[in-house]
């Protein structure tokens, strides 16, 4: 069972986890206005041949980055090699909203990176599919790593059992 005084700070830090959420899915759509509002009027020459290179790099770095979102954020989660006990480690939060908040930016800031990788893309090939597409893969991850309630009151449990187990060997 989590403590009411928990609750309040976990709905607190979900709050603010969805409005950064939300801002970075915007963004997404700002980075498709902003590409077919400047298709016209910004000329980047390059050959195709290097376009077409750095087409396969992008979307290889869009697949190495949504394998390792998932990777990032599980490590994240797990708080492996982290050392909570040094005096460095000072937070009104508890443990396990830290974790989760860490976890869920990186993750967003991640799946965004994809979104920015159509947008150059696009930039310099002019090929609206490769935007598009970007775009979508990047929401659709946006989507899979929203914050959610139910993973922060799991995390929140699973630590205080882990904590009770401690205290109780220890």
């Amino acid at each position: 069972m989590i403590p009411n005084e928990e609750i309040e700070k976990i709905n607190k830090e979900l709050l603010t986890l969805n409005a950064i959420w939300a801002a970075m899915l915007l963004s997404l759509f700002i980075y498709v206005f902003v590409g077919l509002y400047t298709k016209d009027t910004l000329r980047i020459t390059m050959e195709t041949n290097l376009i077409d290179i750095l087409r396969i790099v992008f979307y290889l770095m869009a697949f190495i980055t949504l394998i390792g979102t998932r990777f990032i954020r599980k490590l994240v989660l797990s708080g492996k090699g982290i050392n909570t006990d040094q005096p460095s480690y000072q937070s009104d939060k508890p443990l396990a909203l830290a974790r989760y908040s860490s976890a869920s930016i990186v993750s967003l800031a991640m799946t965004e990176s994809i979104g920015i990788y159509g947008l150059v893309l696009f930039l310099l090939g002019k090929s609206e599919v490769d935007l598009y597409l970007f775009t979508l893969i990047s929401a659709a991850t946006m989507l899979i790593y929203r914050p959610k309630k139910d993973g922060i009151v799991s995390l929140t449990q699973d630590l205080n059992r882990k904590s009770l187990i401690k205290s109780s060997s220890g």
